[in-house]
């Protein structure tokens, strides 16, 4: 018996670090992102680089691990219509964050589209939508919810609110705002919808990497598409005249691990946690990036405040998994 719940927390023990580690990957690529994009002038080529560099990434890594070659067999034909949306919704939230972030300013853009997420994954696990496995909501699980929720807002929100340094978002009125808080909500929404397809994607291909391989190619050409509606491919004279770093074109290799990891627990652990511990994942690496002034980022050091909020989602999780 004893050795069976030590292997049982051993299990559990690695998929949470698992799911912390691919929240924590979002941060990096997005400050990776905005350092080439700055290079570049555009976010939407910066994305396209890294998706291409992401698509090869994932496709040599194919090559090295898996019998077949990515999306060659006859799997695809498995998969439901909306097997195909993981890209294209992630393609719709890069490009809504684009316009949410001076609009409603940094910390909302942050938390609204987190509980979003929480809330989306709640639900999809709840009824089982898009084949995933019921897993009725309790009231440990909403007791749950509000504690990391309130930590969210505790850890990000709380500590510009006493300091009365907020960033100010561009004038707006309080009815269109209101439609911007909401969108941001949704935003929250489909990125839930997207792991939770990904995941599925993962288990009809029998590879988390075809899946991750698949998400990438899909927002590859999309992008491709933007592209070159907009001529910004003029502007890769901006890093011939200035070569970036090595480093700044690791974005796209670390999305497509962070995809290739979703794709692998959603399946294994189910959307909320999964959701949740990106959640706390992606704000801990924030925090590190910024208490250090990693990757070219301000320095701001953490206070006490953030961490009580970071202790108050750990034991939001704990209520959740274990009451």
């Amino acid at each position: 018996m004893l050795i069976f719940i030590i292997l049982w927390l051993t299990y559990m023990l690695l998929f949470i670090i698992l799911g912390i580690t691919t929240g924590g990957f979002i941060p990096l690529q997005t400050s990776i992102n905005s350092q080439l994009g700055n290079r570049v002038k555009t976010p939407f080529l910066s994305s396209l680089i890294s998706f291409i560099i992401g698509a090869l990434f994932l496709f040599i890594l194919s090559l090295v691990t898996e019998a077949d070659l990515p999306l060659i067999n006859d799997t695809l034909s498995a998969l439901p219509w909306w097997g195909y949306l993981g890209g294209i919704i992630g393609m719709l939230c890069l490009t809504l964050n684009i316009f949410l972030f001076p609009i409603l300013g940094s910390v909302q853009t942050v938390v609204i589209p987190m509980v979003g997420q929480i809330l989306m994954s709640m639900v999809i696990d709840n009824f089982g939508w898009l084949d995933t496995q019921p897993s009725p909501l309790t009231l440990a699980k909403l007791a749950g919810i509000v504690l990391i929720i309130a930590g969210i807002m505790i850890t990000l929100a709380l500590p510009g609110i006493l300091a009365k340094q907020t960033p100010r978002p561009r004038s707006t009125t309080k009815s269109s705002k209101f439609i911007w808080q909401i969108t941001a909500l949704l935003d929250g929404f489909a990125f839930a919808t997207e792991s939770t397809i990904n995941g599925h994607v993962g288990t009809v291909l029998k590879s988390p990497i075809h899946s991750a391989f698949l998400t990438f190619l899909i927002a590859t050409l999309i992008l491709l598409v933007i592209n070159l509606v907009q001529g910004n491919f003029k502007k890769l004279g901006y890093l011939v005249a200035a070569p970036a770093p090595a480093w700044n074109f690791l974005g796209g290799v670390i999305g497509g691990i962070n995809i290739l990891i979703t794709a692998l627990l959603v399946p294994q652990i189910g959307i909320s946690l999964a959701t949740i511990l990106g959640l706390m994942g992606q704000i801990v690496i924030s925090l590190v990036i910024d208490h250090w002034g990693l990757l070219g980022a301000e320095v701001n050091k953490v206070n006490k405040i953030q961490v009580s909020g970071i202790l108050t989602i750990i034991f939001g999780i704990v209520t959740i998994e274990l009451i």
